[in-house]
Parts: C-alpha cells; sequence; structure tokens
C-alpha cells in the first residue's frame, strides 16, 4: 500500500481544522508537537490503494522562523519528509495566502493550492480566476468549502496524483540579492534541499539553514557587495509580498456591488461600538451562562437519575470487599458522567459555534479595553479565553506575550478564569444543588476576589501594555457536524483521562473507608475545614481537586454519603465549598504547564499563592454571611 503525509499549511482562522474534520471526520489525534508545547493535529485517510497521513500545523502567516509557531511548522515541512503539502488561501486576502505558498514553492516541495471562502469573496465581488492562478503558479488550484464539502473529494485526489514538477513558479528577486544567492549557493552543502533555497533562508538569518552551509563566513562575504540592502531579509520579504500582491491582481476581478446596509455590517456596528459593544458582549455571556445552568442541570438531572438507579441495584447485592471497591468505583464514574460530562460538553458545543459564527473575535475586541484596565496587554485575551476551556494550554499560550512579567501577570488570573472542569462544579454541584442564586454569587464572589488579586499584582509587577493586533473573520454560518466533531475532539481527553481517575478516586476512598484511614488524612487539615466553616470530611475532594479538578464533585458526593450534598452541606456550606474550590491554580496539569513558562520557583509560588488566597477569601465571606 502506497503511504503518503501530507501537511496542511495556512493563516490563522483559515479553516484548516474544517478541513481536516471534512476529510477524515473527528477522528483525529492532538498532541504537542515534539520539543514543544505547540499542538499539532494528525489523522490517516485510506483511499483505494493510499494511505494518508494528513498533519494539521499551527496558523502561520510565514515559514520566517519568528514564532514558536512558525518554528514548528518550519520544521514539520523540512525535517518530517512530507511528500506533498496543502495551503489553504483565503480568496478574499489571496496574496496573505500567496506569500506562504511562495516560499514553500522556493523550496520545490510538491503543493496544492486549496482555495477557500470563494463564496464570500463573491458575496464582497471578489471572483478569482483559479485556472490562470494555476497557469501562474503552475501548481493544482482547487476551490473548496469544507462546510459544504465542496472540492474536498477533488482535493484528497490531486495529492495523490501530484507529482513533484521542477518547473515551479520561482520569485526573481535584484541583481545584487541575485548576485548574493549564487555566491552563498556556491558553498552549500549536497542536501535534499535546493540550494537556492537554503541560500536564501541563510540570507535572511535562519540559522536552522546555516549547518547546511559549508563555511559560515560564505554569509558575511555575499553581504558585503548588499550596501544597496542593509535589511536583506526586510527587502527579501518585500519582494516577495510584491510577487504575491501582483500575483492576486492578475488573477481577481472586482465586481462593483450596490451600496446598501448589510445585516452583518449592522451587526458589526453594534458589536464594536465602543458602548453597545461590551454591554452586548456581556449579555452574550450571560445568555451562554443560563444555557449552561439551565440545559445542563436538565441533562444532570437525567443522567443522575439513570445512574442512582444502576447504581442501586449494586448496592443491594451481597456486601463483600470485592463488591464495594466495584460499587465505589462505579460510583465515582457515574458521579462524573452525570455532573462534569453535561457541562464540559455542552461549554464546548457553545465555544466551537462562537467561533465558527465568528462572534467570538468580536468578543475580544469588547474586552480590550478592560483589560488594559487591569493593566494587561490585549494579547493577554488569547490565553485567558483558552482559560475558560482548559488552564493547561491557557498556560503554554502565555509565550504570546512579550516579556516573563507580562506573562506572570497574566498567567495569575487563571486562578479566577472559570475552566470548563471548574465551570461543572459551579453548575453541576454548587448550581444543581444550591440554586441558581448560589451559582451566580460563587462567580460574583470569584470574579470580585480576581479584581483584588490583580490590581494587587498590579502594583508588585509593572508592565507596559501593548495594542491588540486581531484579525476579524466574516459571520459564517457554522456547520453544526463540525461543530460537534471539535467539541468531541476537544472533551475526549476529559473522557479518557477523567473518567479512569473517577473510578480510581472513588476505589481510593472505598478502600480508605474500610480500613479506617478516612480519619487519619483528615485530622491533619482539620484547622482548613474549620476555617471553612466545613465538615472535616470535604478536605479529601478538595485534595483529589487539586490532582484533576474534575474529580472534585464526584468526590464530593461521594464523602457525602447516599443523601448527597443537600443534606450533607447547608446552603452557606455550598457555596463556600464552591469558592474554595474555583479559586486557585486548578490542577496539577495546570502546574506542570506553569512550571515550563514560568520557572519551578514562580510557578510553585503562584499556585500556593492562588490557593492560600481563594481559602481565605472562602473561610471569610462564609464568617460574612454567618454574621448576617
Amino acid at each position: 500500500m502506497k503511504s503518503l503525509k501530507v501537511l496542511l499549511i495556512g493563516q490563522p482562522n483559515m479553516g484548516k481544522s474544517s478541513l481536516l474534520n471534512s476529510i477524515v471526520g473527528p477522528k483525529v489525534t492532538v498532541s504537542n508537537y515534539s520539543g514543544t508545547t505547540v499542538e499539532i493535529t494528525k489523522a490517516t485517510k485510506r483511499v483505494n490503494n493510499t494511505k494518508i497521513e494528513f498533519v494539521d500545523t499551527p496558523g502561520i502567516y510565514s515559514i520566517s522562523d519568528r514564532t514558536e509557531e512558525e518554528k514548528v511548522t518550519e520544521k514539520a515541512i523540512f525535517e518530517e519528509k512530507a511528500d506533498a503539502v496543502i495551503v489553504l488561501v483565503d480568496a478574499t486576502a489571496l496574496e496573505r495566502g500567496l506569500y506562504v505558498a511562495l516560499q514553500i514553492l522556493e523550496a520545490k516541495i510538491p503543493i496544492v493550492l486549496a482555495l477557500n471562502f470563494l463564496e464570500d469573496g463573491e458575496k464582497k465581488g471578489i471572483i478569482i480566476d483559479y485556472e490562470k492562478l494555476k497557469g501562474i503558479l503552475n501548481i493544482p488550484v482547487v476551490p473548496i468549502n469544507p462546510i459544504t464539502g465542496k472540492g474536498i473529494d477533488q482535493l484528497v485526489d490531486t495529492v495523490i496524483k501530484l507529482n513533484g514538477s521542477n518547473s515551479f513558479f520561482a520569485v526573481e528577486y535584484d541583481d545584487h540579492v541575485e548576485t548574493a544567492i549564487d555566491k552563498i549557493s556556491s558553498c552549500v552543502k549536497d542536501t535534499s534541499l535546493p540550494k537556492r533555497f537554503v541560500s536564501l533562508r541563510a540570507l535572511e538569518g535562519d540559522e536552522d539553514f546555516f549547518k547546511y552551509l559549508k563555511n559560515d563566513n560564505v554569509i558575511q562575504e555575499a553581504t558585503k557587495s548588499l550596501e544597496t540592502h542593509p535589511k536583506v531579509a526586510e527587502d527579501i520579504a518585500i519582494t516577495r509580498y510584491g510577487t504575491a500582491a501582483f500575483i492576486a491582481k492578475k488573477v481577481t476581478r472586482i465586481v462593483p456591488l450596490e451600496r446598501e446596509k448589510k445585516f452583518q455590517e449592522k451587526l458589526d456596528r453594534a458589536l464594536l461600538h465602543k458602548t453597545s459593544g461590551p454591554l452586548l458582549t456581556g449579555l452574550f455571556l450571560l445568555t451562554i451562562f443560563g444555557i449552561l445552568l439551565y440545559l445542563g442541570s436538565f441533562t444532570q438531572g437525567i443522567l443522575t437519575n439513570l445512574t442512582d438507579n444502576l447504581l442501586s441495584l449494586l448496592t443491594t447485592a451481597e456486601s463483600s470487599i470485592v463488591n464495594t471497591i466495584i460499587v465505589n468505583g462505579l460510583t465515582g464514574v457515574a458521579m462524573g458522567v452525570s455532573i462534569a460530562l453535561p457541562y464540559v460538553f455542552l461549554f464546548y458545543l457553545l465555544l466551537g459555534l462562537l467561533e465558527d459564527t465568528g462572534l467570538l473575535s468580536r468578543f475580544i475586541v469588547n474586552v480590550e479595553w478592560f483589560l488594559k484596565k487591569l493593566g494587561l496587554p490585549g494579547k493577554a485575551f488569547i490565553p485567558l479565553v483558552l482559560g475558560i476551556g482548559c488552564s493547561a494550554p491557557a498556560c503554554s499560550a502565555t509565550r504570546v506575550l512579550s516579556c516573563k512579567k507580562e506573562q506572570f501577570r497574566a498567567a495569575s488570573l487563571f486562578a479566577f478564569v472559570p475552566c470548563s472542569s471548574r465551570i461543572a462544579i459551579i453548575l453541576g454541584v454548587v448550581g444543581f444543588y444550591g440554586g441558581m442564586s448560589l451559582a451566580l454569587a460563587v462567580l460574583v464572589t470569584s470574579f470580585v476576589a480576581g479584581l483584588i488579586w490583580i490590581f494587587g499584582i498590579k502594583k508588585i509587577v509593572a508592565v507596559q501594555s501593548e495594542p491588540l493586533l486581531l484579525e476579524l473573520p466574516p459571520y459564517r454560518k457554522p456547520l453544526v457536524k463540525n461543530v460537534f466533531a471539535k467539541s468531541w475532539i476537544r472533551m475526549k481527553d476529559c473522557v479518557y483521562l477523567v473518567i479512569p481517575l473517577l473510578a480510581l478516586g472513588g476505589i481510593a476512598y472505598g478502600i480508605l473507608e474500610m480500613s479506617g484511614l478516612t480519619t487519619v488524612i483528615v485530622a491533619p487539615f482539620s484547622s482548613v475545614t474549620a476555617w471553612l466553616g466545613l465538615p472535616a470530611v470535604t478536605i479529601i475532594p478538595l485534595i483529589f481537586g487539586f490532582l484533576q479538578k474534575d474529580l472534585t464533585g464526584a468526590m464530593l458526593l461521594s464523602v457525602s454519603g447516599n443523601g448527597g450534598a443537600t443534606l450533607a452541606l447547608s446552603s452557606l456550606q455550598i457555596y463556600t465549598f464552591g469558592v474554595a474550590t474555583t479559586i486557585g491554580i486548578p490542577c496539577i496539569i495546570a502546574l506542570g504547564m506553569l512550571t515550563k513558562e514560568l520557572g519551578f520557583k514562580q510557578a510553585i509560588a503562584l499556585t500556593a499563592a492562588s490557593i492560600f488566597y481563594g481559602l481565605l477569601v472562602a473561610g471569610l465571606m462564609w464568617r460574612v454571611v454567618s454574621f448576617f
């Protein structure tokens, strides 16, 4: 059987994930690229006698080795020995996508240009002659629409039939640069990469390509004749951009449209207005919270009844050590399925809808002013948004910020951004057993505590903020199949990792109860639970929660007994428990990611301080509310 490795390359928000889902469905693997924390996605498809491995690389604007994403994509292209590359290009911004395509063509790698968003372009009066584009670049150009499936089969067939022609389009630079390229080419070692391409990359200052040179001094010698190009790397990029713009102009026809106020334009005027925008964003977020609360509570009620009936059958069986262990393990699984999964899946479903419709980017713009008040740069919203899903990748995303101080200040806020697991606790435990008002009270308490915290950090760690540069995608109709696929990809780790941990947690607690060791573990922490106004045994879900936050709700119900949280805890105690579990760096996985980004000492200090602060706030709130 023939095997191919194909890379998907394109700018952010270009639809690469949608394309991959359209080709292979949700059966993909998401992992960090070797030696980095940048994620790539892989999937395999069999077509007749050909097995194709698709690799979805991070969104980039070039392969110029400036950002971590660009470095990963460059290594994937030149070290993974890809058989072909699919470059996804936006028909509404053709020249920007062509820039990346021209860089890859310089390496003489077999390439297919996938032209996306043609319909969006036509609505704006932009008509692309893709047959003419194919003739200029001398490569296959396939118009596609991952949402409807148009052109997907043709794209896959084109990749299989690709033959690696040597007559690719090449950018021509001015005489001085070409002379320098020829001089460096004469000192390039024997390699599978074209000598001209290696020379260009070395001339642009990419140190990864210096290893292909027989003599590093050749670069200095070649640049001596470039007095007219003091910044040769920039001049090379300008020429490449100019060529991309020239080609785009040659194949693009602009059709005049009647000037009329369209719905999307009206929506943008409202969503991006300095007054109505933040208000609408807040309203949207409250609506999402309401949907999560009511729909999640409804689903939780159904699943709880089903799991309770199943567990009641098991508990009536003959009591034995083996039976107790099995029942406790299944209890942990049942609690996790009924409490965590409904809210986590619903959250990712809503997040996917916001992404695919284009609303999420508008929300980011609307909260930038708020971040500036907190002393954070606009780019800090990117990791904070990721933190709403999961704090672990959010910690890695802080590297988009310009310095360690910015990273530390942004990372400190993860103690107050409710990730999907903490949302499950707020809604699945506090909201379900205490009511909506208690769930809202926990969120408000966390928000106010976060404001006090960040203003304190702002005084300690001074950072000069930078403006937010963000591309706003057009509004699009989401494909339900694609949204469900993305939601499953994001939450499948929760299913595969957390569910087994829930079973082990339930078994561990059952063994502790049977052996009488519960009191031995609980006793040293009695001062903590006394400060929180909680029963001593609740320290167990608090400890398990730090190992993996999804364990918290299930373990609370396990230690509460058959009566559940409503009989074991008062409303005030449920509220206090909710505050104590939601404020703080959430889990040991997030701590590990923080250690990678900030270093061991800073990560430990930040985690310990945030947990102490959460317990302090929870205990103070218990006393204040009790007093009144």
